[in-house]
């Protein structure tokens, strides 16, 4: 009877180990899988930034300089009239706030809204781009969050 209860026990310890050991591996074969996706992530989310980054220095380039701004001792000049640039500059008593339009009530679509709406269309990120006059790798995070989005809902 001893004999049957040691036996009974080693089996039971041999089918514990191989549990653990398979738990084991699954939880390693998840842990490399979350890294390479992170990696891919981090790989992905930096090509976009790199593209915003040059696309932003291209268009920071093609903008024209900022007006000089007025200084305390120029506003004093401006003031005073001493200086001659305070013919092209209009006197500070000139200003008038802008005034806010009246809005209409409208409904409109978000830019997130309008570039699902063109993709679904089969319209490419280039197009969306131009339509919407919005920067192509934006479409395409965009695009990417939403696929990525649809893919974490089918897991």
């Amino acid at each position: 009877m001893l004999t049957l209860l040691v036996c009974a026990s080693l089996l039971l310890h041999v089918l514990t180990f191989i549990a653990i050991r398979a738990l084991q591996t699954n939880i390693q074969q998840q842990e490399t899988r979350h890294q390479t996706d992170k990696q891919a992530y981090e790989a992905m989310l930096g090509s976009i930034l790199d593209e915003l980054k040059e696309e932003n220095d291209r268009l920071l380039q093609a903008e024209p300089p900022p007006r000089e701004v007025n200084t305390k001792k120029n506003m004093v000049d401006i003031i005073s009239g001493s200086s001659p640039a305070s013919e092209d500059t209009p006197s500070v008593s000139d200003y008038k706030p802008p005034q806010p339009a009246e809005e209409e009530d409208q409904v409109s679509m978000s830019n997130l809204g309008r570039v699902l709406q063109l993709h679904d269309q089969g319209l490419d990120s280039t197009e969306i781009a131009k339509q919407l006059g919005m920067g192509k790798t934006e479409v395409e995070l965009i695009l990417l969050m939403k696929k990525n989005g649809e893919n974490s809902r089918k897991s």
